[in-house]
Formats: structure tokens, C-alpha cells, sequence
């Protein structure tokens, strides 16, 4: 998990100023498919408004906005991302739309062939096209999340975690609080490769992932480093509450199985290591306090086992 600490001393100097919290999208490719979509059906308006480039020399109807359609997948986009981070930017893309549509309706009532309509007719395409831009870079955005997502459990990953750090990071300095942090690894997870095989070993990475998600506080995160080591986020939480949360979550994971495997019950145990993002050390210092107590609670939960 040290491996982390180098990662970090190498990207915080430069990504300090600069780096946003990154959008934790579960269900990222769900809304990056229903931005696409909402995409194409108003690409496919706009072509047949530009189609209707000749309208300057003999007036045509312009076709009727699917709002509708567009806006159904807008929304769809909006529930399946899960982030109200989101919220501005769908609300400015509704806005747009309607605006279009509020232009599509004072053209059908305008004389095709005055000024006026040709005007109408130039904000309508213009403003289509602005509209296509945004999407186009929202749906980047959320891809962009997805190659973040480790594809296994469907948890941010090591990159995802980076940002989160420093975004943290940056927001105690700024505005005091808290934040920590838990190095978490898998106990006893070996044994389960060894014995059931690595597809199974994959179920129970999965079933771990879907444990920690579910048993967190909304405004904690879980993020996979690699392997059987996660790594929590715990925002507006001391040492006391951090330690708290971790062991909330061993006492839930012990009492009932996380998944069977050839009708066998098994439970996933952890050792955690915690440490606070400060505003006078760094991440990395930081960092490397709670792997040094990942390997502290490491070695007990090996005594413990002989």
C-alpha cells in the first residue's frame, strides 16, 4: 500500500491547485450511454434543420424538437451518475433546450420569408449547436469517470483516489473540519484463491465492494487500490468517529457471511490502518501513517490467526 505515498509525492505537487473532487459514478456508464443518446437524437434534428439550408430561398417548416425524448435520457443520466454535482449542468442543458423549443414555436408563427424568421432561424441552429457542444462535453466527463472505475467491483480506483485525497486535502485547509482516511486489507483472502479458485476469489472482491458501499455513510467512499486493499474516504471524520465507522463495518462483515461458495458461508474479516488528512502535513505524510498502521494491524491479525 506504500505504493500509494510514491504515487502521490510524484502528482501532488502539480495537482494540488488544481485538482477537483472526482465524480464518484457508480452507474458512470449508464449515464455516459443516456448523455450519448440524448446526443444523437438532437444531432439528428439539428442535421435536418441544416438540411434545410435553402430555407433562405424558399421557406420551409422547421422540424419539431424531440424535447421529450432528449430530456427523458437527460434525466435518466442525471439518476444513474448519483451526483448532484451534476445537477448545474443538466439544469443549463434543460434551459437550453427549451430555449430551442421556445424558438421552433416563434418561427412556426412568423412569416417564412421576413427578416425576422431568418434571424429566428439562425439563433435556432446556433443555439442547437451550442447545445450538441455541451453535451458532447458532458458525456466526455462521464466517460472520463468510467476509465476511473475499476471494472472488477465498479469502486473508484487508484486514480479516482489520488484526486479525492488532494480534493479533501484542499478543502480542510481551506475550510478546516476533518477528513480520514482507512487502509483496509482483506484477511484470510489467500486461503479463498487457494481453495475455491480466482473466479471466486473475484465474487468475493465483489461481494466485499458491494458490502463496503453499502454499509458506509452517504458522504463516505470506498475506492480499490489493487488486489484485496481498499482504501476509505471519511469526510467530517476524526480519529474517534473514523475508527468508529471501521469497526461498525468489521462487526457487520462478522456477523453475517458475505457470500457462500459450494454451500459454504464466508465471512470477510479486514485490518484497517487510519490516519487524518491535516492541514500541516501532507497527503503523503499522511498517507503513510495509516500503511504504517495497516502493518501494525496487519501482523496482529496474523498472530491472532497461529
Amino acid at each position: 500500500m506504500s505504493a500509494l505515498a510514491a504515487e502521490l509525492t510524484v502528482e501532488s505537487s502539480a495537482s494540488l491547485a488544481t485538482s477537483q473532487p472526482l465524480v464518484a459514478a457508480v452507474a458512470a456508464d449508464g449515464a455516459a450511454g443516456a448523455i450519448r443518446a440524448a446526443r444523437r437524437v438532437l444531432t439528428a434534428w439539428l442535421q435536418r434543420c441544416l438540411r434545410q439550408g435553402a430555407y433562405r430561398q424558399q421557406a420551409q417548416a422547421v422540424a419539431a424538437l424531440p424535447l421529450a425524448a432528449i430530456e427523458r435520457q437527460l434525466h435518466a443520466a442525471l439518476a444513474d451518475s448519483g451526483e448532484s454535482e451534476l445537477e448545474p449542468t443538466h439544469a443549463e442543458l434543460f434551459a437550453e433546450l427549451q430555449g430551442i423549443q421556445r424558438l421552433v414555436a416563434h418561427l412556426a408563427g412568423t412569416q417564412k420569408s421576413q427578416p425576422d424568421a431568418l434571424r429566428t432561424y439562425d439563433a435556432l441552429v446556433d443555439s442547437g449547436l451550442s447545445a450538441l457542444h455541451h453535451l458532447s462535453e458532458l458525456e466526455v466527463e462521464l466517460t472520463a469517470q468510467q476509465a476511473w472505475l475499476d471494472p472488477l467491483t465498479g469502486l473508484p480506483g487508484r486514480r479516482a483516489l489520488q484526486q479525492r485525497l488532494i480534493a479533501e486535502h484542499a478543502r480542510v485547509r481551506r475550510h478546516g473540519g476533518s477528513c480520514a482516511l482507512a487502509l483496509v486489507d482483506l484477511d484470510r483472502f489467500k486461503p479463498i484463491n487457494d481453495r475455491y479458485g480466482h473466479l471466486a476469489g473475484d465474487s468475493f472482491l465483489e461481494a466485499f465492494a458491494a458490502a463496503l458501499r453499502r454499509l458506509l455513510r452517504p458522504y463516505d467512499s470506498a475506492f480499490r487500490y489493487g488486489g484485496d486493499e481498499f482504501v476509505l474516504v471519511l469526510p467530517q471524520s476524526g480519529q474517534v468517529e473514523a475508527e468508529t465507522a471501521v469497526a461498525r463495518i468489521q462487526q457487520a462483515l462478522a456477523e453475517q457471511p458475505l457470500l457462500h461458495l459450494r454451500g459454504q458461508p464466508l465471512h470477510a474479516a479486514f485490518s484497517a490502518g487510519i490516519a487524518l488528512l491535516e492541514p500541516t502535513r501532507t497527503v503523503v505524510q499522511s498517507v503513510a501513517e495509516a500503511d504504517a498502521r495497516l502493518y501494525a494491524a496487519k501482523a496482529g491479525a496474523i498472530r491472532a490467526d497461529r
